[in-house]
């Protein structure tokens, strides 16, 4: 189905193109401010009514809307700006500044409906001081100010995810890359939990780190 859908916007965008004088027509614009890397959201996007006097190819037709929504925002996006190509990825690709980390997760640990671009939090089942295993307490020690201060917990997309026949998830995460280290400790050491956060369009408040919003590098409170 996501497959089918991105065909359909490519197809969109290719042929879609403003080529006679003065055409108005409705593209795809910024409504709020979406920092690169972040997926973009319900209310992020809307439509603007505009008009060309020269042949224009590339913005994004009002038809594409709904198709956008989980994509990634591949540079800064603010608000007014009319949509066009390159700015967005397929939500099951790397944003900016981010790294993939696999873990392999026992049943219990992670969420139902965990699949290929929805969000998490990773949390350590240690705790922020570490646990009897103490593996968060050393990998601070021997790893800097990056997991000293990587205690909270952290969004994370789904870029893969795979159930085997024992209800063990394998699951490829892009993660943002100053937490990389440290999930990826955490998932060696059996230490990683998912969390499932609310879906997007879910009512919230309007500050995207009140809310949820998935952006790489911030962690949750």
């Amino acid at each position: 189905m996501l497959a089918a859908a991105l065909t359909v916007l490519a197809g969109l965008l290719v042929a879609w193109s403003l080529d006679r004088a003065a055409d108005r027509v409705d593209v795809v614009s910024v409504a709020r401010h979406v920092p690169a890397g972040t997926v973009i959201e319900p209310g992020d996007l809307t439509t603007t009514a505009i008009a060309f006097d020269t042949p224009v190819a590339g913005l994004a037709p009002a038809a594409s809307l709904d198709a956008l929504v989980g994509r990634v925002a591949t540079v800064d996006l603010n608000p007014g700006v009319l949509l066009s190509t390159a700015m967005w990825a397929d939500g099951s690709e790397l944003g900016a500044g981010e790294r993939t980390v696999g873990a392999l997760l026992d049943a219990g640990t992670y969420p139902g409906g965990i699949s290929p671009g929805t969000s998490a939090l990773a949390v350590s089942v240690h705790g922020s001081e570490g646990g009897e295993g103490g593996e968060v307490g050393d990998a601070a020690r021997d790893g800097g100010a990056a997991d000293g201060a990587g205690s909270a917990d952290v969004t994370v997309r789904v870029l893969d995810a795979d159930v085997d026949a024992r209800g063990a998830l394998r699951v490829t995460l892009a993660v943002p890359a100053a937490d990389a280290p440290r999930i990826a400790r955490l998932a060696a050491t059996d230490g990683l939990v998912l969390v499932g956060v609310p879906a997007a369009g879910v009512a919230g408040p309007a500050d995207p780190a009140a809310d949820g919003r998935a952006v790489p590098g911030n962690g949750m409170p």
